[in-house]
């Protein structure tokens, strides 16, 4: 788990498109005291559970005030263009930040929901037509705070730039968007037309794609602060050119890395999100102030919000224990109106909602996992059977991790299509485990595909070959079952749970050699290689972190699962893997959830991965702070916060 879920710290591999989310520490799976932890905060957790958004019950509501959000540790906010890299790809910039000031074209996972959330979007639900060829998309009226309206030219503003600078994009994979699009026309001030180049899902369209756009102002469109600011009727403006997009983007990118200027910047204070930002200290700590023309539906009830920086969670954890959760809105920089408990505190969850803080659970929509290297020269061959990963599978206690490590505080991952949070895209067959914890399924799947297996030793091939009942291809005699697992330090969940597997393997004779390294070598070794490459020395790889859906938020798996995707870094690659999600991205309306079905039903039985417990968030509420509700994409809606007076 993260302090606050989502793309987290990115402790995050900067990858193209799939947002990474920081994890939560653990206690040893063996050890009493975790056992007894988690059993204690049940009672804590069951009270937290309901409703995710909390009410105005017990108090009047009030207009005002000043709510103080917890950053995650060493996280502060760093970039404000809302064209992102992938260096600055984080859930702090994001979520956190450029999307209360920059509203996206569509808002997704409102109230806990995995799904667009119309009435919150700039644009109407998008038109298909002409075989799912031509998409139309019509915008509400919203205006910038410099007067101008949010028009068709503000998206094609974007596209613009994307398609000049795509290389710069945190989100590009080659053949997405904005390759699938042939052109894009203002039909009028309201109307965009969209030309692809085929015929697409129009879920899958609408959710990872259009999902992607920014609007935004024609202010931008200049490669210097000297030139004039052009307005939305100017014409020759140059991101019309691909030349003159470059100048504009790389104009932006250099104010958006000058962190000082952001507050009295004639750029970043153009906006269309809710807040403005007024201050911003080297430290971190982002203040905002509502936007008195923000156009959208949930007009800020807050004067102020406060992003607080820490150094670490446990001292954001004693402001909490420091701070009384009844005060007087934002009576005091120290107070923390929305907060969180750290991962390895969980247990004390209960002292803090004795000082009056409202706990609430938060899980994103995710799955989570453990890499196997499958261009490993050593250990790949092996890796690439099928049998040995559902054996390797069978000694992953995940129910058992969950209760001893993650407090409780995690849902089993079965499938690339979560079941939990509830939503549309699961099937049944998400919510069951095709490879339940089981050493002796472990050993007979071994013993039966010619392996000697040898309890506390070390299990060797003894049927090389690639029959039925052997090894298997490029497995020699004699070969060993030893492999070297690496995972991030600093997260006593993944030390309980890996040290915990190093034990259960060892009763089928896999021996595994952990190797603790820091999350920044995490993400700089787990990468896509080829056999012949130093790079490819690594095994297998835990990242302490899971694959989050945005800013892709349908749950399909060409960012990760396919043959060459940029986020596929284990290098797994099944030819009838590649056609099903090719099928879900390309199926009509009437058979996308079958075209889903077939893709997850598939995948979740050939484990490109290793299926993990996901965990969540124990997030704090002021006791007086309501209208807070866990978004299921990992974004925050301050504007949707207010206190009440008891």
């Amino acid at each position: 788990m993260s302090p606050m879920p989502a793309q987290a710290t990115r402790l995050v591999r900067s990858r193209p498109k799939p947002a990474r989310e920081g994890r939560r520490p653990i206690r040893s799976l063996r050890a009493p005291m975790a056992a007894a932890a988690a059993l204690l905060l049940g009672a804590v957790l069951t009270a937290c559970a309901g409703p995710a958004t909390v009410s105005s019950k017990g108090g009047r509501p009030i207009e005002g005030g000043t709510a103080y959000f917890a950053e995650q540790p060493l996280t502060p906010p760093t970039y404000i263009f809302p064209l992102i890299s992938g260096a600055y790809f984080t859930t702090e910039n994001t979520s956190y930040f450029q999307t209360l000031m920059y509203t996206p074209l569509y808002w997704f996972g409102d109230k806990g929901n995995p799904s667009v959330d119309y009435s919150l979007s700039i644009g109407n639900k998008p038109v298909f037509s002409d075989n799912n060829r031509v998409v139309t998309i019509t915008l509400k009226h919203w205006v910038w705070s410099d007067g101008e309206t949010v028009s068709a030219r503000d998206v094609i503003f974007w596209i613009n730039l994307l398609k000049a600078n795509e290389a710069d994009w945190a989100s590009y994979v080659p053949g997405g968007f904005p390759d699938n699009v042939q052109s894009a026309t203002a039909l009028n001030s309201s109307t965009v037309r969209l030309q692809l180049d085929a015929s697409y899902n129009p879920t899958w369209y609408t959710y990872n794609e259009l999902s992607q756009i920014t609007p935004l102002p024609i202010a931008w469109d200049r490669s210097s602060l000297s030139q004039p600011v052009p307005s939305a009727s100017a014409s020759n403006l140059p991101d019309t050119t691909k030349s003159g997009a470059h100048a504009v983007y790389n104009f932006l990118n250099a104010q958006a890395k000058a962190l000082a200027g952001y507050p009295s910047s004639p750029i970043w204070s153009v906006v269309d999100g809710a807040w403005k930002l007024t201050g911003l200290t080297s430290a971190g700590m982002a203040t905002f102030v509502p936007n008195p023309k923000y156009s959208g539906p949930d007009k800020p009830h807050l004067a102020k919000l406060v992003e607080l920086p820490y150094t670490s969670a446990e001292s954001e954890l004693s402001v909490l224990r420091a701070s009384s959760s009844t005060g007087g809105p934002g009576s005091s920089g120290q107070q923390v109106s929305v907060g969180y408990v750290p991962d390895n505190d969980v247990p004390q969850a209960s002292t803090l909602e004795s000082q009056g803080y409202h706990l609430v659970k938060w899980f994103p929509y995710q799955f989570d996992y453990f890499e196997p290297n499958f261009n490993n020269p050593k250990v790949g061959p092996i890796l690439r059977q099928l049998y040995f990963r559902q054996a390797f599978q069978h000694l992953v206690n995940q129910e058992g991790w969950i209760h001893a490590y993650y407090f409780g505080l995690a849902v089993p991952t079965y499938s690339p299509v979560p079941a939990q949070p509830k939503n549309p895209y699961a099937d049944a067959n998400a919510s069951s485990n095709p490879y339940p914890y089981s050493i002796p399924a472990a050993k007979s799947l071994l013993s039966a595909h010619g392996w000697k297996v040898v309890p506390n030793g070390l299990t060797t091939c003894v049927r090389p070959g690639t029959a039925a009942n052997e090894c298997g291809a490029g497995i020699s005699a004699g070969k060993g079952l030893s492999f070297t697992l690496m995972y991030p330090s600093g997260l006593s969940y993944t030390d309980g749970a890996m040290v915990d597997l190093q034990s259960v393997a060892k009763e089928v004779g896999i021996e595994i050699s952990l190797d603790q390294v820091t999350p920044t070598t995490i993400a700089s070794t787990i990468l896509s290689c080829s056999s012949n490459q130093s790079a490819c020395s690594w095994q297998l790889g835990q990242y302490g972190a899971g694959w989050l859906f945005t800013p892709d938020h349908y749950p399909t798996g060409e960012e990760i699962f396919q043959t060459g995707a940029l986020g596929n870094v284990n290098n797994y690659s099944n030819s009838k893997a590649d056609a099903l999600i090719k099928a879900t991205t390309t199926a009509s309306a009437a058979n996308e959830q079958s075209a889903l079905n077939a893709y997850a039903d598939y995948l979740r039985l050939q484990l490109p991965n290793f299926w993990q417990p996901s965990p969540g968030t124990l997030v704090t509420l002021q006791s007086n702070l309501h209208g807070f509700s866990p978004n299921a994409y990992g974004f925050i809606s301050p504007e949707e916060w207010y206190f009440t007076k008891g």
